[in-house]
Parts: C-alpha cells; structure tokens; sequence
C-alpha cells in the first residue's frame, strides 16, 4: 500500500489514547483488487488523494527496498516503467533503546493477495510492538495481478532475510525473529515459513543468502496454513474467532498438525468476530489476543537471552 494514503487518527484502548493509521481507500494504481486498472473510478480517488497528501507522512519510515538494484521476476508496466508494487520492501521500526529486547517480528498485512492492509495489519502492529520492546518490519510484498504467490513467498524469505542481517544495525538478536501474518499473510507465513524454508548458504555471494528463512517463532492470526513437515515448525501463536469459519479451518488444521508434532503451541479462538478484526483495541474479549500474544512470547523466552519459562500450548 502507498503510505501517502495514510492519515492519522486517534483511538482509545484499554491501555490509553494512542495513534493508529488508516488507509483513506482501496486504489492503489496497478496493485490490483477495486484500485486495480479496470476500476476508473477508484483510479481517479486514488490520484486526487496522492495530489493531496502529504509525503512522507510523520511517522512512517522510508522503505528499504529488499533487491536495490531490481527484485528478480520484477514486470513493468506497459510503458516499461517500475512502480513501487514491482520493488517488495521493509519499513523498519525498531524498539526504542530505553525497552528493547532485542526481539523482532517480520510483519505480514492481510488483503486477499489485491492489496496490502498496510494500517492495522501493518503500521499499528509495529508500533504495539515497540511499545513492549519488539522491533517492528512490514514487509511490502508483491501482489496480483502482475505477481502471484510464488513471488510472494520470494518476497517474504528475503525480508526475514534482511532482518537478521541486519540485526546488529537494529540492536535485535537474529535468533529471536519472528514472523506474524494476518488472514492472506499469515497464509503468505504458512507458505513461506512453514512449507518454504530455505536454508542458509555460508558461501553465498550475497549476503543475505547467508541466512535461513527460518523464523524462531510464528504467530498465524486468522489464516495459516498446514505445515508439511509439522516437527521442523517453529513455535507458534494462534488467534481467530469461530464465527470466521473458513479461516479457522486452515488455523485448527494447522494446530493439529503443530500439536501431534509437538511443537509448542498456543491457541485462542474466540466464539463471536468477524474476519480481520485486527487488535480491536477496547474490546473486552477480541483485544485481548495482543496481550496475550506477548505474555506467550515471555514465557517462550523471546524476549530474553534466556528462558523464563517452559513454552506451552493453551486453548480458549
């Protein structure tokens, strides 16, 4: 998503008054979905609201493009040009000195592989994060029409890549890098982090290459998918409600697949909420997953050098 569509606004949760990011719409020129090239209309939204907002917004960092030089498969448009859909990229927000942990998470942002829900599947999850010590990356990965899933899966191996390369530029530890994908990114997470590690390569030329795309834990939030080889899977964090059937179903195939395996695993799926419900700050029950998520983390040992705890699996 193009974060000169974002604006600020102001909402309260139960831990107080804090600063979100919404997207003002859909278009997002060539990116596919309603600001896809036969949508005119949204078209045209999208080039007044470019016109008339500020860039860079306050707040958001510039991106740092995962292949400088061109990512590979890259299509341009019909004038030859690149766009920012056709260069995958990390914006970066790292932990504050004063609480880092020296933990962080690769973030992935739903949006059915059309767009980006770049917001609060993005931009709201870092800044959470930082609030308890987690640096935050949100991965721009490319998306249909032009690119399809395997490209995807590129994009996201090379991001968690980029981070750990990274990680004393970013004062975080490159064994506690975690992944966390909402709806259509958590299934990216399943693919590429589940079913799509690649190790690393000492020798490489590049690098990054270096690297294994293996995360040291994963937090699958209404979407997933089933792991082929269930016993190499890191550590993994759930949440959904009932009522989003269809993601649930990839959810629990996937934490069955986790439990027999014996991966440390915890779960919370709710009765009542919709899909993509995000944080859902103020909500009594469906805002408690974050907090939740970050008590697992602790008792997983994530943001410590060493163990506070035994990880465990829980359901609710």
């Amino acid at each position: 998503m193009n974060f000169r569509l974002i604006h600020l606004f102001k909402t309260v949760s139960a831990g107080g008054l804090f600063l979100a990011l919404t997207a003002s719409a859909f278009a997002q020129g060539r990116a596919g979905g309603r600001g896809g090239p036969g949508n005119a209309e949204a078209q045209a939204i999208y080039a007044e609201q470019v016109k008339n907002t500020p860039n860079p917004i306050p707040g958001i960092p510039e991106p740092v493009l995962l292949w400088p030089e061109g990512a590979p498969n890259a299509v341009p448009d019909a004038n030859g040009n690149f766009t920012d859909e056709d260069k995958p990229a990390v914006y970066c927000f790292p932990a504050p000195a004063n609480n880092n942990t020296g933990a962080a998470f690769l973030i992935l942002p739903g949006g059915a592989f059309t767009n980006r829900v770049a917001d609060h599947e993005g931009v709201q999850i870092a800044r959470f994060l930082n609030a308890h010590g987690i640096s935050g990356f949100v991965l721009r990965y490319r998306i249909q029409p032009n690119y399809r899933n395997n490209i995807s899966v590129l994009d996201a191996n090379r991001a968690i890549r980029y981070v750990r390369a990274h990680a004393a530029d970013f004062k975080i530890s490159p064994d506690r890098v975690g992944t966390i994908g909402f709806s259509a990114g958590a299934e990216l997470e399943g693919d590429a982090f589940y079913n799509g590690v690649v190790p690393g390569d000492p020798v490489a030329a590049d690098p990054l290459d270096r690297f294994s795309t293996r995360p040291n834990f994963i937090a699958l939030i209404y979407g997933g998918r089933t792991p082929r080889d269930p016993a190499s899977a890191p550590p993994t964090f759930m949440f959904n409600t009932i009522e989003d059937g269809s993601h649930l179903s990839a959810e629990v195939n996937a934490w069955n697949a986790l439990r027999a395996a014996g991966i440390p695993t915890e779960v919370h799926f709710y009765n009542y909420g919709e899909h993509g419900t995000s944080m859902s700050p103020g909500d009594p029950l469906l805002g408690e997953w974050p907090g939740l998520m970050i008590n697992w983390l602790k008792a997983g040992g994530f943001l410590a050098d060493k163990k506070s705890a035994p990880g465990s699996g829980a359901s609710k």
